[in-house]
């Protein structure tokens, strides 16, 4: 997960009731509508599997031993990980080869395939590591802006790319989130379960602390303490070691099942109810990659299939611009898995041009990441989710859809550079 300090980085279900509601359905490759075909696609993916960021284990005082050591540096993108990002890629690949988008044979010609990774060293391996699945052997650009350099697409707010006042920001998320009682609604199980697999001795902080939302020390940000800072990274952890491959005995000190792992999960998802799915910071989180997604989707040139490869934040504020939820397999509500991403497709229909736009969620399981399990096209255990397009409607069209961003991103200035 991405937590730039000052400012990190979902629960808006029952505070916005105009947005969807529904728990995403599998569908078997389901083909375009009769007289249409997908002709370009976009895909925005979070990193896949990394190494625990520094400190993000929060709660790791409140257990009873230390937390194991892994090899690959902090916050880096591991092998497995790389190796699991290539089977979503490979599955994609086999989808958009069946689409017409991708050649069966031979390499993708310039320009009908592009990929742009925010400038982190774990989001810019990801990005090759999926170049490779989608075209094998091929030299296929996977561009960023310099390591270490801000991308507005993807750190608006730390890029200075979005204006943002911390008390208005601390006071709009007050307000949505019963200062923040409204995180805790329905954790208990979540709670019992994170405290029984620390070890936390009664009474655990976990359980008695409030969530406290104020403007941070240098007034340039978000200062969140409380259950969900300590609880949200530690299950993010406990979830990465178990998609990592880590012996059993290592995840969760041997006290984490994976039906333990998706019982802690909304604690993650909790995190961006306050700094990526509310509605003062949705906008500034996501609003400039949801124009660059409207934009590609739109423009009459574009490639065919452009790739975006960025955090669990970005896909957490896009979705709510949107108006849509979503819980994949084995995570919580609005916790967006590891590896996995939205697709979106535009439909056209051959015979008057007419588009359409359709969104699924493309998600290993953490049993699928942990076994590095092939990802199949039809049937029990596909990774290919439909979700709704919240408030672009059943029959949402790109243009429609860019309607929609640009009411949700109005208060937001032009990004030069940035929406083109």
């Amino acid at each position: 997960m991405l937590r730039p300090a000052p400012i990190a980085l979902s629960l808006l279900a029952a505070l916005l009731p105009a947005m969807a509601v529904a728990r995403p359905a599998a569908h078997h490759s389901t083909p375009a509508p009769s007289g249409y075909r997908v002709d370009r696609v976009v895909l925005l993916i979070r990193h896949g599997i990394r190494a625990p960021l520094d400190g993000e284990a929060a709660a790791a005082p409140l257990a009873d031993q230390p937390f194991p050591q892994w090899d690959t540096p902090p916050s880096q993108l591991t092998p497995h990980g790389a190796q699991a990002l290539a089977l979503v890629a490979g599955y994609a690949r086999t989808r958009l080869i069946g689409q017409g988008l991708l050649p069966a044979r031979g390499c993708p010609l310039p320009g009908h395939v592009a990929l742009w990774t925010n400038s982190k060293s774990r989001t810019i391996a990801s990005g090759q590591a999926l170049a490779q699945g989608l075209a094998p052997g091929c030299p296929l650009p996977v561009d960023h802006r310099p390591e270490g350099i801000a991308d507005p697409l993807f750190d608006a707010l730390e890029a200075q790319a979005v204006p943002f006042d911390a008390p208005a920001a601390a006071a709009s998320i007050n307000a949505q989130l019963n200062g923040g009682a409204a995180l805790m609604a329905g954790m208990d199980k979540a709670v019992a379960t994170m405290t029984r697999v620390l070890g936390c001795h009664r009474p655990c902080p976990i359980a008695t602390l409030p969530n406290r939302i104020v403007p941070s020390a240098d007034g340039k940000g978000l200062s969140l303490t409380g259950p969900i800072d300590l609880a949200s990274g530690t299950a993010q952890v406990f979830l990465l070691q178990y998609a990592q491959g880590m012996p059993l005995s290592q995840v969760g000190w041997g006290r984490a099942n994976a039906a333990d792992i998706a019982t802690m999960s909304p604690l993650h998802a909790r995190l961006f109810d306050v700094f990526a799915r509310s509605a003062y910071m949705a906008p500034r989180v996501g609003g400039l990659i949801a124009r660059r997604i409207a934009t590609t989707l739109t423009v009459r040139e574009a490639p065919d299939v452009t790739v975006l490869v960025g955090h669990d934040n970005t896909i957490a504020a896009v979705t709510a611009l949107i108006g849509t939820q979503f819980q994949l397999p084995g995570y919580g509500r609005n916790d967006p898995p590891i590896g996995g991403g939205l697709l979106f497709e535009r439909l056209t229909e051959r015979h008057t041009g007419r588009h359409l736009l359709r969104l699924s969620y493309l998600a290993q399981t953490p049993d699928q990441a942990r076994q590095l399990r092939p990802l199949p096209q039809t049937g029990t255990g596909q990774p290919l989710h439909r979700l709704s397009l919240g408030r672009c409607g059943t029959t949402c069209t790109p243009a429609r859809f860019a309607a929609l961003i640009a009411r949700q991103t109005a208060a937001l200035p032009p990004a030069p550079g940035m929406d083109r």
